[in-house]
């Protein structure tokens, strides 16, 4: 059983933003001091040299197609964007290696970087770390977007040790709230690195309310305490249009992600590696997720509200706690999950089961997969009721029973071993493998997992094209 997430954090910190993104002003309250710019536009930090000392001067002097370059060094500091771009000429933060924002001393600020109804600004090449605290306001994150902004992109930063030990608490490496009654935009969040927080009841990496269009790609986010990628709808964050919708999750990996350490599960284990809760029209594509809790999860949180028009395509999931794809509410006054696509995916040995479906899903085609089980455990198991139009086709089952895929039939079906190149480690087919051409013609995207081209009407089975 998952528990509901508690949101009262993450309210008390989008209201105290003004406060917040205020103590981020050059020292004294002045304002910025002149420009020291070359002649490309890029403004200078470096805290022993200068011209700028702080990356929050910095900041504070950057116009539109400005670059505010940052020296290694270790900047004490939590910042804030005070100005937008355009979309010929953003304002880029860049970090050189070695430019790390530390939130360990001298910061006062639960947030380390935030941009806040700033448009066409850039995040790049920096490690934000060591934001910690016990209690359940503000909430400590490494990197939050807020307001109505647009052609915001994060991308290659390194996030770590972002912490809320509280029972009920929350924490996030990089949050997206969408808290405006006008959408943020063109969000690409590319490239990054979420280790080691302590997340309370809150998510490693999350796109959260009015949120409408979006990439997250080739993100590695391992070893936290509660969910790993997340995009949610109807939790409050907006007073309208309350969706993450129309987006990509692409080229993500996943792994090691379990609430058993976290004090607010209480031992229980429920942490997805990629959740959608709420969101809508989301393609979750060629991600590798593994040794989670849950491996991908497709539900609403929410009594009448649905996650709805998915697509899980071209994945490598394995080693899961409870089920490597799992789908509807957890119990059944919870919401739905609506109008699924899973296909040529390869999942390997959940403790309970490949394909999970909960309560008051309807409308799942599953076409194309490698189901890869534990003997004696469910390929495709169900867990609730209210489940209805669940269509299962051609997909490869092996490991468990060689009759039956379970809980659904399948007139397709091929028991037979895949031929996994080496399992759990490497998913990808053998030459020999009985999964290859034996694909039929569904909607499984272009490419798999390694982004090698599908050939239409000759598609292998599983995530892996030969």
């Amino acid at each position: 059983m998952k528990r509901v997430k508690s949101v009262g954090g993450i309210v008390t910190v989008l209201a105290i933003l003004g406060a917040l993104v205020g103590c981020q002003s050059p020292v004294g309250g002045v304002s910025a001091p002149p420009r020291a710019v070359t002649s490309s536009g890029t403004l200078i930090v470096d805290k022993v040299n200068g011209p700028y000392k702080t990356i929050a001067a910095g900041l504070a002097a950057a116009t539109a197609g400005q670059t505010v370059q940052v020296h290694a060094g270790v900047y004490n500091e939590a910042v804030a964007f005070s100005a937008s771009g355009t979309s010929s000429a953003p304002i880029v933060l860049a970090g050189d290696p070695g430019a790390i924002i530390d939130g360990s001393t001298g910061v006062t600020a639960e947030v380390l970087v935030t941009i806040d109804g700033k448009s066409y600004v850039k995040v790049q090449g920096f490690e934000i770390r060591n934001r910690k605290k016990n209690g359940t306001s503000p909430v400590p994150m490494g990197i939050l977007v807020t307001g109505a902004s647009a052609g915001v992109e994060i991308r290659n930063n390194t996030v770590w040790g972002i912490e809320n030990t509280n029972s009920n608490g929350n924490a996030h490496g990089i949050a997206v709230y969408g808290n405006s009654s006008t959408a943020i935009t063109g969000l690409v969040i590319d490239s990054n690195e979420v280790r080691n927080c302590k997340l309370g009841w809150s998510e490693s990496m999350v796109v959260n309310g009015n949120v409408d269009g979006f990439t997250v790609s080739n993100n590695v986010v391992h070893d936290n305490n509660n969910i790993g990628i997340d995009f949610i709808g109807f939790e409050g964050t907006s007073s309208s249009n309350d969706q993450a919708r129309n987006g990509v999750c692409v080229g993500n990996r996943v792994y090691n992600i379990s609430s058993a350490s976290n004090p607010a599960y209480a031992g229980e284990l429920s942490a997805d590696g990629i959740y959608v809760d709420g969101g809508k029209s989301i393609v979750i594509e060629r991600n590798t997720v593994d040794n989670c809790d849950i491996g991908i999860e497709l539900a609403s949180e929410h009594k009448g509200k649905a996650t709805d028009n998915i697509t899980v395509r071209n994945n490598f999931v394995s080693r899961s706690y409870q089920g490597n794809i799992q789908m509807g509410g957890y119990a059944s006054n919870k919401g739905k999950a609506t109008n699924l696509t899973i296909v040529n995916n390869t999942t390997y040995q959940a403790t309970g089961g490949e394909l999970i479906v909960q309560f008051n899903t309807s409308t799942v085609k599953v076409s194309n997969n490698v189901f890869v089980a534990k003997s004696g455990v469910g390929y495709l198991v169900q867990t609730g009721s209210s489940n209805t139009a669940i269509s299962v086709a051609n997909n490869l089952y092996y490991g468990a029973s060689t009759s039956s895929p379970g809980a659904w039939a399948d007139a397709q079906a091929l028991y037979a071993n895949p031929q996994l190149v080496g399992a759990p480690s490497n998913l990808h087919l053998q030459a020999s493998s009985p999964a290859k051409d034996r694909g039929v013609v569904v909607n499984y995207g272009g490419f798999d997992i390694d982004g090698q081209a599908r050939v239409n009407g000759v598609v292998d089975l599983g995530a892996d094209e030969l």
